[in-house]
């Protein structure tokens, strides 16, 4: 007997332009038959598999774009299993952790649009957040299902993929599918198989330190600290819901203050989300090898004391999901990190240098796409509230690539030096809008860098400072947490990326 994933199931979207892989569970050497079928009979695909080591595989060619509804068919000596009302379309993964994985219904905004939104062609597939393979979370497995659209349906859909597909709806027309795979406060560890983790010097070491320390505690043991803390979570959590209410804008300090400390670290060990590779084991293994139109990501928060290292940790997940997915052209569309610092602490530049870790990761990645949202974040919360605009700028990114624009992202391109003053050329003009042109610094031979004063002249800013002769190096926002000003000079007003300039 054989068991289809459920990522096939009724109302499934398949992406266009894509060898389609169907795949699921089955008896050892059981023979499966897929056919994919139009509404008049007419047959777009058929293909078989022979079960080894318990699953098969399927490959159906290509389909075209509007194809649908579509009804696929798999059967065997034993069985007949059907799905109706596939579609065709675009089809993407939203990985990452908790601002990916953030409801549409905490959103702003959010609540006002579950009440009324009606869109059948915008569908979404959440894999069950299940850190361990018992019966429990295969049955969680078993019981994922495509979700459409409509009136109060959507609410635990990431909202960032939610904008982002809601605005490619609005711009293509075409169906668009979300598969959610996420969980907060994950380490990019977390999504690495085994290979992955292999290929890289400090994710190795990352692995082999926490099964030194966490390996040898029996699962059941795990299970109930686990448990334990749940509880305390959930407790701290609706005490920290009631406070909010009566005072929206409350800082940590004073939530701590009334509501108690926060009860987190969750107890480490076998079956922990956060356990290097755990994550791949139990959601990532599940949807692959799907084809998939691109992957969005959002991730990192929880890397900022590894962020040296991070570029090369994210070119490594990139490259090892492409091949499990079968696809080494796979779109990449990342979030950079917005602005962000905890109320009262020291800013010690290290969200600043994993922004940078992204860009290095962007520049050396094929099909790679990197969403700036330096003026977003919010001082002392780490999930800003605002997912619409992540969502509509990883929408640009696309659209841009499907309509062969130019990119309307402003970057800084090269940097020159004439006497005093040092030269920033960006791909775009810019200008200053509700400040002035700040968060720049300049540093000489000796590398100490000051605070510099800019002056902008469309798509150059010239900048100096005060005992520095002879700038040499240059650098932008480099900082947790700030206010930015500067923007493209034409709408969309999207802000200048951060940078530093040494070489």
């Amino acid at each position: 007997m054989f068991k289809v994933s459920p990522l096939f199931g009724d109302h499934a979207i398949l992406p266009i332009g894509k060898e389609l892989r169907i795949f699921g569970t089955a008896d050892e050497g059981e023979v499966i038959r897929a056919t994919l079928t139009q509404e008049d009979g007419t047959v777009t695909g058929q293909g078989m598999s022979a079960a080894k080591d318990g699953r098969f595989l399927i490959h159906l060619p290509a389909q075209t774009l509007g194809a649908g509804p579509l009804t696929l068919t798999l059967t065997s000596d034993a069985m007949t299993w059907t799905a109706s009302d596939l579609v065709t379309g675009y089809l993407f993964m939203a990985g990452g952790q908790s601002n990916m994985e953030w409801g549409l219904w905490n959103a702003k905004g959010g609540q006002e649009v579950i009440k009324t939104h009606d869109d059948p062609n915008l569908r979404y597939f959440s894999v069950p957040r299940v850190s361990v393979l018992d019966e429990a979370g295969l049955a969680a497995h078993d019981a994922a299902h495509w979700q459409k659209i409509e009136p109060h349906v959507g609410g635990d859909m990431s909202a960032v993929a939610y904008f982002f597909a809601r605005e490619l709806r609005a711009k293509i027309g075409f169906p668009v599918g979300i598969v959610g795979c996420n969980w907060g406060g994950t380490s990019i560890l977390s999504w690495m198989d085994d290979v992955a983790l292999n290929r890289s010097g400090p994710a190795m070491k990352a692995a082999e330190d926490y099964e030194s320390k966490y390996g040898e505690i029996p699962l059941d043991e795990w299970q109930r600290k686990q448990d334990a803390f749940q509880h305390d979570m959930d407790v701290w959590n609706g005490k920290v819901a009631k406070i909010k209410e009566t005072n929206p804008g409350i800082e940590w300090a004073e939530i701590e203050k009334q509501a108690g400390v926060c009860p987190w670290n969750p107890p480490p060990g076998p079956g922990s989300p956060y356990r290097p590779g755990q994550l791949h084991r139990t959601m990532v293994d599940k949807i692959v090898p799907m084809a998939l139109s691109g992957i969005l990501f959002y991730q990192g928060e929880s890397d900022v004391e590894r962020a040296e290292v991070y570029g090369d940790l994210l070119i490594t997940l990139v490259t090892r999901w492409r091949e499990l997915f079968g696809d080494a052209e796979l779109p990449f569309y990342n979030v950079q990190l917005p602005m962000h610092i905890d109320a009262g602490a020291k800013d010690d530049h290290r969200w600043a240098i994993l922004r940078q870790q992204q860009e290095k990761a962007w520049h050396a990645l094929r099909e790679s796409h990197l969403a700036v949202l330096l003026d977003g974040g919010e001082y002392g919360n780490i999930h800003p509230v605002d997912k619409l605009t992540p969502g509509t700028r990883l929408a640009q990114l696309f659209m841009e690539e499907f309509t062969s624009r130019q990119p309307s992202q402003p970057w800084a391109m090269r940097k020159v030096t004439c006497g005093n003053v040092l030269t920033v050329e960006l791909t775009h003009p810019v200008k200053t809008i509700a400040g002035e042109a700040d968060l720049f610094e300049i540093a000489g031979e000796d590398g100490v860098y000051v605070p510099a004063r800019a002056e902008l002249d469309w798509n150059k800013i010239h900048l100096t400072a005060e005992g520095v002769a002879h700038p040499v190096k240059v650098r932008y926002a480099w900082v947790n947490y700030a206010k930015v000003h500067v923007f493209t000079a034409h709408a969309p007003y999207l802000p200048l990326a951060p940078f530093v300039m040494e070489d």
